[in-house]
This record gives structure tokens, sequence and C-alpha cells, in this order.
């Protein structure tokens, strides 16, 4: 079994801005808090979990074609906020703004999403968030968010394709290895 996400990877000025905030965040949040770490800052699409071996061509052969009739995304950052809620935070994530004209971002991901159901993958039933992921949240002592949820936007940066990620969960972290990458074409159906 291969642990497994689809995702959307961001530039390094959209990292940088992430960085800026966290830091931020960082000095006046008190807690136990661990951040995510620059290289696996992205914009997951789609987590699968373990799949087996076998599966991954099988996944491989729905999303190439499916990204050949997307053109590029163009997107910013834009904002931090809280999952499940702000009042009792176990996630904390910023904001993605689509800036795309055209087949936004939410139309790839309800089509992939009902590509990969049509599959037999299992896909999330709750509605879909584009953010990035910045800190996982094991107890807040102090917490006032204010401030973070209404930050100048963020850098504008276009997304050409997808990447399909291996998993490997370590003492250290999680280390993802990009198994695949499919480019957005913008070929109409």
């Amino acid at each position: 079994m291969i642990r497994s996400f689809l995702a959307l990877e961001i530039s390094d000025d959209a990292r940088d801005w992430i960085e800026d905030r966290s830091r931020e965040m960082r000095r006046e949040l008190k807690g136990n808090i661990r951040w995510v770490k620059r290289e696996a800052l992205h914009i997951t699409l789609h987590f699968f979990g373990g799949i087996p071996r076998g599966a991954i061509e099988e996944v491989e052969k729905i999303l190439e074609p499916l990204a050949g009739r997307f053109a590029p995304f163009v997107l910013r950052m834009r904002g931090i906020g809280a999952f499940p809620n702000l009042r009792n935070p176990r996630v904390f994530w910023a904001g993605v703004e689509d800036l795309t004209e055209r087949r936004t971002l939410r139309e790839f991901y309800e089509t992939m999403r009902a590509t990969l159901e049509g599959g037999g993958f299992a896909v999330e039933k709750r509605p879909f968030t584009p953010h990035v992921t910045i800190g996982r949240i094991k107890k807040l002592v102090k917490f006032e968010m204010d401030r973070f949820r209404n930050l100048p936007q963020g850098p504008v940066f276009d997304v050409s394709s997808l990447t399909f990620f291996r998993s490997d969960l370590t003492p250290k972290g999680p280390i993802y290895q990009p198994l695949n990458r499919f480019s957005f074409g913008g070929k109409e159906e």
C-alpha cells in the first residue's frame, strides 16, 4: 500500500508569504502547534490514504486526460483561517483565491472528484475549501486570530500541473515525493 494524495504545488513567492504569516503567528500564539515545513506546503485536492501499488497506474490513466482539459490556474494567497472553526481550531490554513477566468479550480475539483468516484475511489463529501495547511494544533493556550483574518493579499501565481504525491510518515514528519505530474493543457472537451 502506498499513502498518496493529489495536490497543486505553490510558487516560491506564495511560500514566502505563508512563511512570513507563520512567523508572525508563532510570535503571538501560545500552545503546541506543529508548523508545516516550507517544502511541504501545497494545496491538497484529494487524499487517497493507502492505495495498492497497482492502483497508481489506474489513477494516472484517469488524471492525465482530465488535467489536459483544463488550462493552468491563476491563484493568490489570501487570509488565514482555521478548521473546523476559529472557536475550536485544530488546523491553521492560508486561504487560496482563484483568479482563473474560465474553467475554475472549483470546476476542476468537482470534475476530478466525480471522475475518481466513478473509478471506484472514495472521495471527500465535505465542501471544497482551497487552502494550504500551515499548522496542526495539538493544544492552544493563547489565541487571538482577528488580526490574521484580513491580511494583505498574497502573491498571484500560476499552477500549470497537478501532482500525484506519495507520502511517507516519519518521526520527523511526512516526506512527500512526486509520483507523477499532469500538465494542465486547456484543451476543450
